[in-house]
């Protein structure tokens, strides 16, 4: 098994339930449906206008806009920033690397090389590239990343008119929110993930990202353990795209700016109460 396998496979057993959360698949699929973030950027207007009509009662742009590029930021960022928190592991997120499928969300990578810090054990395997250290890693992740996603959300600008910066906010809010899970579903450290990734943050900004508001976070108590809960720099709309709620907070997700603290902090509980008992185990604030 390579070493992007090996990672791949417990990407997946971070959350039983959608083992397809994080991980990607490895090779060119087969099926239909596949294609290559580096030809990508003429279809984009073509997904926001399916997602205009799909999911959106209203058939806002703006909604279209924040689940295309919310769709793409996961599919360049969100996945690779788990295997960073959980096993300071990254894949190539060049466009060329990544192939998407609009239809399932899915992503898969052509290269199965993967960067690793000179202690990992895989370092010296075959598909394995080494660097120096973790700041170098996250600074490949980055520049990659920044290069991939900023046709991606010019796209998705062009054809919807919703502003450039809340969709790079998102790009923010797409680390944070890995940052604050991974070591839930893991149980590993929730202080070193949250400052790994705000230095992720750091180098996608140093690269160029146009993030002006990383978003906040609430603290929670639970028992004798506090989190540190996300709060979005950018609303994901997601809200609009459900049939409407007696009260509107209904619909609001766990990490919505429009939520009162309460009620994130009655939510935020009710889910760690629910995570499997391997998890939560390690942290702080």
């Amino acid at each position: 098994m390579s070493a992007l396998a090996a990672t791949t496979a417990r990407l997946r057993e971070l959350r039983p339930a959608y083992p397809d959360a994080y991980a990607v698949r490895i090779g060119v699929p087969a099926e239909p449906g596949w294609r290559s973030l580096a030809v990508a950027v003429p279809d984009v207007a073509e997904w926001c206008a399916r997602a205009r009509q799909e999911d959106n009662p209203a058939g806002l742009a703006s909604v279209a806009a924040t689940s295309v590029a919310g769709t793409l930021v996961h599919a360049v960022l969100g996945r690779v920033s788990a295997a960073l928190l959980l096993e300071r592991r990254a894949w190539d997120v060049r466009a060329g690397n990544l192939l998407v499928h609009p239809g399932t969300g899915g992503v898969a990578v052509r290269d199965a090389t993967l960067l690793v810090l000179p202690d990992d054990p895989a370092a010296g395997d075959r598909d394995v590239e080494v660097v120096a250290d973790t700041t170098v890693l996250l600074d490949r992740v980055a520049e990659a990343a920044v290069a991939t996603l900023g046709p991606l959300l010019d796209a998705v600008r062009a054809a919807t008119r919703y502003g450039l910066v809340p969709l790079w906010n998102g790009v923010a809010d797409s680390v944070r929110s890995a940052a604050t899970y991974v070591p839930l579903y893991a149980g590993t450290d929730r202080t070193a993930a949250a400052e790994l990734g705000a230095a992720l943050v750091d180098a996608l900004v140093a690269h160029g990202a146009r993030i002006r508001h990383r978003g906040g976070t609430e603290a929670v108590q639970r028992g004798a353990d506090t989190y540190a809960v996300p709060v979005r720099a950018a609303c994901c709309l997601y809200y609009k795209t459900e049939p409407q709620v007696e009260r509107a907070s209904d619909a609001y997700c766990m990490t919505c700016p429009f939520l009162c603290s309460p009620e994130r902090a009655q939510r935020f509980g009710a889910f760690v109460d629910g995570l499997a008992p391997a998890a939560v185990t390690a942290g702080g604030p």
